[in-house]
């Protein structure tokens, strides 16, 4: 992966994590915004989410730095773990949280889906490494990401289609539910099948 392209990845990635942290970590900040409801209703799906997520966000950016598995693979791999254990607990909370979306079933079969592809992506990818198949975990590895990434997806879409646009919240969350995160999962996977067996080895070193 070129410099250029991991750099703006990464400082998007650092700015919505922080962002997403404020929700469990800033006092009001979550009870004033749309995902209020989840915070008086869930409590522990709200912290587990708003924690974990952002946390996996960061940290996986770092993982596809340019070389970095090749020079530092005992840190790779502990940062890998520490990713995977961070995408499950968030994962299963985004789950907890999709069955009463503020917007409806749309919304929340959308951050089901999500929530479900999560897992799997991330669990083999584990599995994969486990087993030191690493040209597939580096493949199920993308696969994850593209979906932890949707958390960046969305609120560019969202800054997008709100204040820019004009369009209300309640508008627009049914669409992003799906559109942050089924496109990412299609280029990961363009992404994916276009080097097998060409460039792939080198992408994510």
């Amino acid at each position: 992966m070129p410099k250029s392209i991991w750099l703006i990845m990464t400082v998007l990635a650092i700015g919505v994590g922080g962002y997403g942290l404020a929700f469990a970590l800033v006092p009001g900040f979550a009870e004033s915004s749309h995902m209020g409801h989840h915070f008086e209703a869930r409590p522990i799906a709200m912290y587990s989410h708003f924690t974990l997520g952002p946390t996996a966000l960061i940290m996986g950016a770092f993982q596809f730095l340019p070389l970095q598995g090749a020079k530092k693979p005992a840190w790779h791999r502990f940062v890998g773990r520490l990713y995977v254990v961070c995408c499950m607990g968030a994962g299963l909370a985004g789950i907890w949280m999709a069955f009463d979306s503020v917007t409806g079933f749309a919304s929340g079969l959308g951050f089901f889906l999500l929530g479900f592809f999560w897992l799997v992506t991330t669990s083999l990818a584990y599995l994969r490494a486990r087993a030191k198949d690493l040209l597939s975990h580096k493949k199920w590895m993308i696969r994850s990401y593209a979906l932890t990434y949707s958390a960046v997806t969305l609120r560019i879409q969202l800054g997008l289609a709100i204040p820019i646009m004009g369009y209300e919240f309640f508008e627009v969350y049914s669409i992003v539910a799906w559109s942050a995160w089924v496109p990412n999962a299609l280029f990961a996977e363009w992404l994916v099948r276009r080097d097998h067996g060409r460039r792939f080895s080198t992408l994510t070193q």
